[in-house]
């Protein structure tokens, strides 16, 4: 089930980046991957070709790293599954970056073989606009709605006895609304720009970028909280109604992004349609500070602004905050892929990745980068030997595939802290009034060892 699934998300990505890649291809604000033509020349044969050709090529390219992720299909360990995860995840992300950046070049050599280059023009100050820039920005206010609903959900999910998930949950959560809520306050910080001589337009343009942005700030962080809490407020459902309220997530996640795309290309076509009232478009000649696909302006000292294609903020990597948040992707990517190779590199070659150990008045259950549990023989309740898990159960947080089981889960509505291979049997259950453990050792005679010695401790 985990490679079908792994493999439906890298499909997934190929053909989402190519299709918000391929944006780039449609003019916004005169702008063509990251190239700004003449208006009259939008429309010219020369720059339709250009934009079908860079269309065609970014899908090609994800039906060409699709073909090169159907070798997750191909029977492996889970550590060289994840790995190979990981290295065509970095594939994708590369490849797409490369070929932006030929076609930007291929961009700017057809200005420069028509003699389409534009006159860089002098910014120009309109004081009217700078002094009433924020009156479209949405009231911070809106962000209460996330906070009490962020701390209804945590009251409610400390009384189903989640008391050490609840506390972690409120600081991440708390910490990504103090992120929106900063978001929120580089928007109402980007600078104005006079994109045209009518002030009017100028400042139409700009209050549409100043409430759409914020309010997306304000939805977004509303319905984070709401995502990340509805499963673990779940989990003492009966399975029926659970797999109802994770249908009616995943629908709300997919409206959610539908709603995104519908919400940011608005804001692009108004913008567009502002700009076609009139002829005084003023170039600036920020196409050199876009020539890597990325904006790098050191004469530039702000941090954050509106994109090209008119769908994003982005970072000014020639600040020290852009380079820190730069060098933070590939961090957390490397990480990420640590965190989750090194415990399975350890259960698919260690020769014995699950142990115990039976002191005197406990035993002791312990696994790769887990949390080893100690169980007072005084506690158990029940000493069992069963053939396969509970059939409803939920990861809280571990290490869950289709060969390993380890962390904390809830089984059967109850909370379980589970130490096991799913290739071997009989699975050791230790039942206890707040918890159950389930362990498996990789030699299914020792397991079976571990519940004669527990058993003996308990007479």
């Amino acid at each position: 089930m985990l490679s079908p699934l792994i493999l439906g998300i890298l499909i997934f990505c190929n053909f989402i980046m190519a299709f918000t890649n391929s944006l780039a291809a449609k003019p916004h604000n005169y702008v063509i991957v990251e190239n700004t033509f003449p208006a009259d020349k939008i429309d010219d044969p020369h720059v339709l070709a250009f934009r079908k050709s860079y269309r065609k090529r970014q899908f090609q390219l994800a039906f060409v790293l699709t073909a090169l992720d159907l070798s997750l299909l191909i029977p492996m360990k889970d550590s060289i599954f994840m790995m190979l995860f990981f290295v065509l995840l970095y594939i994708t992300i590369g490849a797409g970056y490369l070929l932006q950046i030929r076609y930007i070049r291929k961009g700017h050599q057809l200005i420069v073989d028509n003699d389409w280059q534009l006159t860089e023009q002098p910014i120009q100050v309109d004081t009217q606009l700078l002094i009433e820039k924020n009156r479209k920005l949405v009231s911070p206010w809106w962000f209460a709605l996330s906070l009490v609903m962020l701390i209804l959900l945590t009251v409610v999910l400390h009384q189903q006895g989640m008391e050490s998930l609840t506390w972690i949950l409120l600081a991440a959560c708390g910490f990504t609304l103090a992120l929106f809520v900063l978001g929120w306050w580089a928007i109402g910080r980007l600078p104005v720009r006079a994109l045209t001589d009518d002030s009017k337009i100028n400042r139409q343009y700009n209050d549409l970028t100043k409430f759409y942005w914020s309010a997306f700030m304000v939805a977004t962080s509303f319905f984070v909280n709401l995502i990340v809490y509805l499963p673990l407020l779940t989990m003492n459902a009966s399975s029926r109604f659970f797999e109802v309220l994770m249908i009616i997530e995943f629908l709300l996640i997919f409206l959610f992004c539908g709603f995104t795309f519908w919400w940011l290309f608005r804001l692009r076509n108004k913008q567009d349609q502002l700009l076609t009232q009139t002829p005084s478009f003023r170039y600036a000649g920020d196409d050199y500070y876009w020539r890597y696909g990325v904006y790098y302006n050191p004469e530039d000292h702000r941090l954050m602004r509106p994109d090209r294609i008119g769908l994003n903020i982005t970072i000014n990597l020639a600040r020290v905050g852009g380079i820190i948040f730069i060098g933070l992707i590939p961090a957390i990517l490397i990480g990420a892929m640590i965190i989750v190779v090194v415990p399975l590199y350890i259960l698919d070659y260690h020769p014995d990745p699950l142990t115990y150990q039976v002191k005197q008045e406990s035993v002791i259950l312990d696994g790769p980068l887990t949390k080893e549990r100690k169980i007072p023989y005084a506690d158990i309740e029940k000493l069992s030997l069963i053939d396969r898990l509970p059939a409803t159960g939920m990861k809280v947080n571990g290490l869950a595939t289709e060969n390993y089981a380890i962390g904390s889960f809830k089984v059967g509505g109850k909370s379980a802290s589970l130490f096991v291979d799913h290739q071997s049997k009989p699975i050791l259950r230790i039942t206890t009034k707040e918890r159950d453990y389930y362990y498996t050792n990789t030699n299914p005679a020792v397991t079976k060892q571990l519940y004669q010695k527990v058993r003996a401790h308990q007479q």
